[in-house]
């Protein structure tokens, strides 16, 4: 996982654009960073594969969009005058092209629509949740309140404690607290009836495996964040309707790529991806260890 590198910013030129630059342009700032607004063209897929039209010479597809993002760098510049600021056209498939571009980044931010805004996450943003090469920001809507943490869903998996690094510093950089979140999920009776249960969390006995486990992640970063305010939240839920109702409250949600449930070659985990596509804010999604 990089530490260096650009932030770079995914635009498609809809309504949900302006959020997501400037998220990332907030984002880019915090880390001392390169932004780069990035955007995708390509041709009419009856021009490209049929030629079903005339092509005349002076049609370039790609002018629309040099001209959005000449305008948005403007007024990027503007907001941000001490912000080194660049722009990408790359012409091709969304998700290949910035799949390409996320391997030389240390964060790739995209919005949570797409273009036609219809669904809570678009086709493009989910497809690199799970396929890019850095970790992966998905935007929605940005929350003023101050006081609202940064949660981090941890379940004891190598991707959940670099997930809880990467969470521990996006908290530190913004001067809020860390909630580091952990649900352990009741057993259901395989033939129905009322569910074979588990004895209630042990919050305070130093003898409850998850709830040592738990603090021990949280000490970690206490000692290595030093002034961290980092809390424990332990809950007996399924951990997606979990992490999704703490969502509500979050300022950010950080979640590692893989958890202990996904198999090898999996790029993200069942619960990464329910939480991805049913938060109530913006999703950092962690992939790769430190020091890649």
């Amino acid at each position: 996982m990089r530490h260096n590198g650009p932030v770079v910013i995914a635009v498609d030129g809809g309504t949900h654009s302006a959020e997501t630059i400037q998220w990332g342009l907030a984002e880019a700032e915090l880390r001392g960073a390169e932004a780069v607004l990035a955007r995708t063209y390509q041709e009419p897929r009856e021009i490209a594969q049929w030629s079903w039209y005339p092509v005349l010479d002076d049609l370039r597809f790609d002018t629309e969009a040099k001209e959005y993002l000449a305008e948005q760098l403007d007024l990027a510049r503007q907001d941000h005058p001490d912000l080194t600021i660049s722009t990408r056209l790359l012409h091709g498939p969304e998700v290949p092209e910035l799949r390409t571009l996320s391997e030389e980044a240390q964060l790739l931010v995209v919005g949570a629509r797409g273009h036609a805004g219809r669904s809570r996450l678009g086709r493009v943003s989910a497809h690199l949740a799970a396929h890019s090469q850095c970790p992966v920001t998905i935007v929605r809507e940005v929350k003023d309140d101050a006081s609202a943490p940064v949660v981090v869903g941890v379940d004891g998996s190598p991707s959940s404690v670099v997930a809880a690094q990467v969470a521990a510093r996006e908290a530190l950089l913004r001067d809020l607290p860390l909630v580091v979140a952990h649900a352990r999920p009741t057993l259901l009776a395989p033939y129905g009836g009322e569910g074979l249960g588990l004895p209630p969390l042990a919050t305070s006995d130093e003898n409850d495996p998850t709830h040592r486990a738990a603090r021990q992640v949280a000490d970690q970063l206490r000692a290595e964040y030093p002034g961290l305010d980092v809390r424990v939240d332990l809950v007996d839920d399924d951990a997606v309707h979990a992490l999704v109702e703490m969502s509500h409250g979050a300022a950010l949600m950080v979640v590692g790529s893989r958890g202990m449930g996904a198999f090898r070659g999996m790029l993200l985990g069942a619960v990464s991806n329910e939480v991805v596509r049913g938060a109530d804010t913006t999703v950092l999604v962690v992939h790769g260890l430190p020091a890649q």
